[in-house]
């Protein structure tokens, strides 16, 4: 819902900034000094539609994209506040002092000067507006190439989550840490047409691409996936993200993981233990409960084969005397230096839940740890 906010008051923006554009630049050309009187006042009336709209993009933007840090997503949030400033710095001061002057007929050179100032600055505001909502189209996955593919296996891995297998179409690669867009097509008896951006868990090598998913929520999309048959015919289009692991092997490798969250990192190690370089790599695992952690088995057993790979795996709700014997409570800084020798030289990967991420964040940043060093992917309703 969030990101369908965003998008409508985007394109209501990019729409009504257009026209104002537009409209001056005809009435200047073409119009009399009535029809450009006539303009400046349905701009500034039109200034009441704009700013909420405008506002919206802004907060909506800065909460989808709080948390991640792909390329994408970056160059949106660079150019949001050039937005901001050119339409409060000089596209409203501007709409009131132009229609003040074209209502008193003072058609002047000053008037002129600041009308050419006005066409500068909305011709900008509409090339980084059509930019963002060109990023943002192509990180929803939307107008990328899709093929069908099919299920070949579904399989619950934890309490309320998912494990779909999708035979792999010739040809696709991706980076450990992408993700696809995935598709229930629109003649399906379940959640036609409903799509989510989804991680891929399975390692470049291997002969499918596995998604995994939790499913405590209603959604059409999840309920399809818990209902649908192997064989059934999905599309999927990608890879998408840029959330990948550096090239650095020299550097230690700290990932953070909130629930769900795993799922790039499944790839990520998958992919290391295949090519055996799975090594300088601690993982700090958070979950609720052992029922509820996915592949926690599977992490436990590459963790007992290789010395340099650690596992920390933490249960935040592990009652007192059940069969749990690791680690318990919240990821903090006891923990990582309990684990770690140096917080500030290892590169620190995070993913979970937009409250996880959030407080990875400034646990990280409060210890010491540059910037630079953090990726960040955030993950919501999964």
């Amino acid at each position: 819902m969030k990101t369908r906010i965003h998008a409508i008051a985007g394109a209501i923006g990019l729409l009504m900034i257009l026209t104002f554009w537009s409209s001056t630049v005809l009435s200047e050309l073409f119009g009399s000094y009535e029809t450009i009187a006539a303009v400046k006042g349905w701009i500034l009336k039109g200034m009441f539609i704009l700013i909420p709209a405008m506002a919206i993009v802004g907060g909506s933007g800065m909460s989808l994209g709080s948390g991640r840090t792909e390329k994408l997503v970056t160059a949106k949030q660079k150019r949001m506040p050039i937005i901001a400033a050119n339409g409060l710095l000089i596209l409203l001061p501007m709409a009131f002092i132009l229609e003040a002057k074209a209502a008193a007929g003072t058609f002047d050179t000053m008037f002129y000067i600041l009308q050419g100032i006005e066409l500068i600055a909305g011709a900008t505001n509409l090339t980084l507006m059509g930019l963002n909502m060109r990023d943002g189209i192509r990180l929803t996955g939307r107008k990328g190439q899709t093929t069908t593919v099919k299920v070949v296996g579904r399989e619950m891995v934890a309490d309320d989550t998912l494990a779909v297998k999708l035979a792999k179409p010739a040809g696709f690669t991706f980076k450990p840490g992408q993700a696809i867009r995935l598709t229930i097509p629109a003649e399906a008896t379940h959640g036609a047409g409903e799509a989510r951006i989804l991680s891929i868990a399975s390692a470049p090598h291997e002969a499918e691409i596995t998604v995994i998913t939790r499913l405590r929520d209603n959604s059409a999309f999840k309920q399809a996936l818990k209902v649908m048959p192997e064989g059934t015919e999905l599309q999927i289009a990608g890879p998408l993200g840029s959330f990948t692991k550096d090239g650095d092997q020299e550097r230690p490798s700290v990932f953070l993981a909130g629930g769900i969250g795993i799922t790039p990192f499944l790839s990520m190690i998958r992919d290391a233990d295949h090519s055996g370089r799975l090594d300088n790599t601690t993982l700090f695992y958070s979950n609720r409960s052992p029922a509820g952690s996915a592949m926690l088995e599977e992490l436990q057993k590459l963790a007992s084969a290789h010395t340099g790979f650690q596992l920390v795996a933490t249960m935040s709700d592990a009652k007192e005397g059940s069969d749990w014997k690791g680690a318990t409570g919240w990821i903090d800084q006891e923990m990582l230096r309990k684990h770690l020798t140096d917080l500030t030289s290892p590169v620190y990967y995070c993913v979970g839940p937009g409250t996880f991420v959030a407080a990875m964040t400034e646990l990280l940043t409060s210890a010491g740890v540059k910037k630079d060093n953090i990726r960040l992917e955030q993950f919501s309703g999964y």
